[in-house]
C-alpha cells in the first residue's frame, strides 16, 4: 500500500493566501483568521464524530444504558444521566478533551504535521480503548496516578498506526521478558522502564 503524499500547503479562508511549510503559522498573518487545511479539516471532523457518537444514556437505578436519545428509562422511568467525554474546538482550531481530569490538547496543527497518515486514528484508538486500558493497568497492580499519559497513549497508537491496523491493547506486563517485537498478529510496545503493552495489530506494509 502506498500512502498518499502530504503536502503542507495551509491557506486563509478570508485573505485566499497559502502558507507552505510554515510550521509555526497557526493564524494568517493578514487578517488573524485561523489557518486551514483541508486534510486537517477532515481529520478534525472524524474526530468530533467520534465523540458525539460515544454519548450514553445511563439509568443509575437500574444501572443499564441506553439509546443516547432517550430520556428517561424505559424499565423504571427514571430521568437518564448523559455521559460523554468533554471536548472542545478551540479557537486555534485544536481540541481539547478530559483525559485522567485534566483538559489535555489531544490534536493540533504539530501533532497532525508530524504524523498527516496517522494522528487521527490515533486519537481516536486513545480514547476508545481507554477504558479497557485503565482496568487492564488496575488488575496490574498500577495506581490511578499511574495511568497512561495522554503523550503515552497516542505515542503508542500512532507509533503501531504507521505499520497497521490496532485493534486493541491484549495485555500490559511489568518486565521486559517479552522482547518489543512483531510476532504473528501482535506487537510489543515499550512503554516506560517497567512497563510494556502487547497490542493486536493487522500489520501492513506501506
Amino acid at each position: 500500500m502506498t500512502l498518499v503524499p502530504f503536502d503542507n500547503t495551509w491557506y486563509c479562508d478570508k485573505c485566499d493566501e497559502y502558507f507552505k511549510d510554515e510550521d509555526d503559522f497557526i493564524y494568517c498573518p493578514y487578517c488573524g483568521d485561523v489557518l486551514k487545511h483541508d486534510w486537517y479539516q477532515r481529520n478534525l471532523e472524524d474526530i468530533e464524530e467520534f465523540f458525539n457518537s460515544g454519548e450514553k444514556s445511563i439509568c443509575e437505578e437500574c444501572e443499564e444504558e441506553f439509546d443516547k436519545n432517550f430520556k428517561f428509562c424505559p424499565l423504571c422511568s427514571k430521568e437518564l444521566k448523559k455521559e460523554s467525554i468533554p471536548f472542545k474546538i478551540e479557537k486555534d482550531n485544536s481540541i481539547t478533551a478530559d483525559w485522567n481530569g485534566e483538559q489535555t490538547v489531544i490534536f493540533n496543527k504539530e501533532l497532525f504535521i508530524s504524523y498527516p497518515h496517522f494522528s487521527a486514528t490515533a486519537v481516536i484508538k486513545s480514547f476508545k480503548f481507554k477504558e479497557s486500558m485503565d482496568y487492564k493497568l488496575m488488575k496490574l497492580g498500577l495506581k490511578p496516578s499511574e495511568k497512561l499519559t495522554y503523550d503515552e497513549t497516542f505515542s503508542m497508537f500512532v507509533s503501531l498506526e504507521s505499520m497497521g491496523q490496532v485493534n486493541g491493547v491484549i495485555e500490559f506486563f511489568k518486565d521486559d521478558r517479552k522482547t518489543p517485537t512483531m510476532y504473528d498478529y501482535m506487537s510489543v510496545y515499550k512503554i516506560r522502564e517497567d512497563l510494556y503493552a502487547v497490542l493486536s495489530v493487522d500489520f501492513v506494509y506501506y
